[in-house]
């Protein structure tokens, strides 16, 4: 008789689950976390989180392992488990009581940065803890050095408000004066408490929908379910690695500056060891932690964030076939070397407010690093630089800050058979572009021009995406601040393809007061008629041009993603512009001598 197995830190037995009723669990534990997410969207009154849905939600078990997460921000959503560790650092498991609710956002206990603030729910079950309803989200301001942002920041106190696993609610009962204290030291409050209760609505939600599966399949069949995900996961990953070509593959790329010493650069040195079903990321070499806000939590950001594009190189979806869940077993082959003191391994109270270009370059480094090893996975060089900005002004008759955060909207680069994606947010930030409409309603803004980047896009076999161009006007007194990169760096093109464009920025575009702005400022003075454009860089092109079918270069000129000097220079086509057609034999003959 075979001996009885049981749940990590649990007395409830694991037994077998069948196929079918595992996958109805598996697709009803991803089905919660996203109807936490659309809990949270569709009751929020901020935009950064109605419209960009730059949130996370899941379920975690008791041992802060990760059952499910929802499609949002991979930051976000990565970060759940981590701050249930966050909690249990600070709280004893007989110290927390059903009806509890904990408000978190510390850096260095699991939180992505400080502005993602996490509610927590613990759901028990006939009065046992099981497991947490978990959801966070980027709330307008935190209490930062200016309204919605932190760059000069010394450390993590002068950043933000921190909130380390705090029970905003205890046995049911809100605690009404660290409400009013959070809401006190804010500049939206009215923005925030609406916010921090659909958290609390979202969370709950997902503690009822869990609690109904137990009710219907029992606890040892839904957590059986879940070490069987576990497995899954770790299995299929490891099988995939086993495919990629043995070897140590190196990258490195170069973020503009820490926002304090500007034009200074800071590397980002990435080793990628793949061996047998193993891989290993190794960041020794990137830049020592820096004296601004510019830090990477490592539990927060770096891990979720080389999690979710070891995840989207191996298990994609499109190309694997079938939906591979994002989870505790994702780590099992994958190591993560991040030396202590590290850019991407703080100590603490280093700053880590505006962390957000480090780790989705890390991602595109990453991700160039393995061209060599799997160029049918890999894109050329992102937009991986992306700007977040903070818009806002004080209104004297709400007698609080009005604050629009916005993040621009970027590109891939060119695919293996495919062109680079125009004007998406890339790599591990996903958040949705924020419409016109929406800004001009709610916000004393004006849109001016939205829309692709006017540069062409960067020449391949499959050619980079092109980024968007977004001016902004101020239609009365206010501030605004930047946490942006890419202005010192072009996205690189890979096997041949031509490199892409830099971000731009500029305060008053085209007027005597035209001004040129670095990547990252903490809040600039803006008056009425006074206006932010902002270029995201066009991403870089993959493969040798000269490959690039004749017709594909006809059609990027007809739609203006391609100049007449590039298909003659770069591209080597020969076209009739009276009649818009191509010549073939002067293109072969062309590109012929060229070879």
């Amino acid at each position: 008789m075979s001996e009885k197995r049981y749940i990590l830190g649990t007395n409830i037995e694991r037994v077998e689950v069948d196929p079918v009723t595992l996958q109805v669990l598996g697709g009803a534990f991803r089905t919660i976390s996203e109807e936490m997410g659309l809990v949270l969207y569709r009751m929020s009154y901020s935009s950064i989180i109605r419209e960009s849905e730059d949130l996370g939600a899941g379920i975690v078990d008791r041992r802060a392992r990760q059952i499910a997460e929802s499609e949002n921000s991979p930051m976000h959503a990565g970060t759940v488990g981590a701050c249930i560790k966050g909690i249990l650092s600070r709280w004893e498991e007989k110290d927390i009581h059903e009806g509890d609710i904990f408000i978190h956002n510390h850096p260095y206990h699991g939180a992505s940065h400080s502005p993602d603030v996490e509610i927590i729910i613990p759901i028990f079950y006939k009065e046992e803890l099981i497991a947490y309803s978990a959801i966070n989200a980027h709330v307008s301001d935190v209490g930062a050095p200016s309204a919605g942002i932190a760059i000069k920041a010394q450390d993590v106190t002068a950043e933000a408000r921190q909130f380390y696993a705090l029970k905003l609610y205890e046995n049911g009962e809100r605690n009404e004066q660290l409400w009013r204290c959070i809401l006190d030291n804010c500049r939206t409050p009215s923005m925030n408490a609406n916010d921090y209760d659909a958290l609390i609505a979202a969370a709950e939600h997902g503690r009822v929908r869990f609690l109904e599966l137990i009710d219907k399949y029992g606890l040892e069949i839904v957590f059986s379910a879940e070490e069987e995900w576990f497995d899954y996961t770790e299995r299929v990953l490891r099988a995939e690695i086993s495919k990629a070509k043995d070897g140590v593959y190196y990258s490195e790329s170069y973020l503009d500056d820490d926002g304090i010493n500007l034009g200074v650069p800071l590397k980002i040195a990435t080793t990628v060891t793949i061996k047998g079903d193993e891989i290993t990321v190794d960041l020794t070499g990137s830049a020592d932690e820096v004296y601004s806000a510019c830090n990477v939590p490592f539990e927060g950001s770096t891990v979720p964030a080389i999690n979710t594009i070891i995840h989207s190189l191996f298990l994609d979806a499109d190309k694997f076939g079938e939906y591979v869940p994002q989870n505790e077993g994702l780590e099992r082959p994958l190591h993560i070397i991040a030396p202590k003191g590290c850019l991407f391994n703080p100590n603490y109270p280093r700053a880590c407010y505006a962390r957000f270009n480090q780790v989705n370059r890390l991602a595109d480094t990453i991700m160039n690093a393995l061209a060599d090893a799997m160029p049918m996975n890999v894109a050329a060089g992102c937009s991986a630089d992306l700007h977040y900005f903070v818009y806002n002004g004080f209104d004297k008759k709400a007698k609080e800050y009005w604050l629009y955060a916005e993040v621009t909207e970027g590109s891939y680069g060119g695919r293996y058979g495919k062109d680079g994606m125009d004007t998406v947010d890339c790599l591990v930030a996903n958040t949705r572009n924020m419409p016109i409409e929406e800004s001009e309603w709610h916000y004393p803004l004006r849109i001016e021009r939205y829309g692709l980047r006017p540069q062409p896009a960067a020449p391949g076999k499959w050619r980079g995406g092109i980024g968007v161009i977004r001016e902004t006007t101020y239609l009365s007194d206010g501030f605004c601040g930047c946490e942006g990169d890419g202005h010192l760096n072009n996205p690189k093109g890979i096997f041949g393809g031509n490199t892409g464009k830099a971000s731009t920025l500029v305060k008053n575009p085209g007027k005597d007061n035209e001004e040129i702005l670095p990547s990252k400022f903490e809040s600039i003075i803006m008056k009425a008629g006074d206006s932010i454009e902002v270029q995201s860089p066009n991403s870089g092109g993959y493969g040798n041009p000269l490959e690039r079918e004749p017709d594909m270069v006809l059609s990027d000129i007809l739609d203006g993603f391609a100049t007449r000097e590039q298909a003659e220079n770069d591209y080597c086509v020969v076209i009739d512009y009276d009649n818009m057609t191509v010549d073939y034999e002067a293109t072969m003959e062309l590109r012929a001598s060229k070879m």
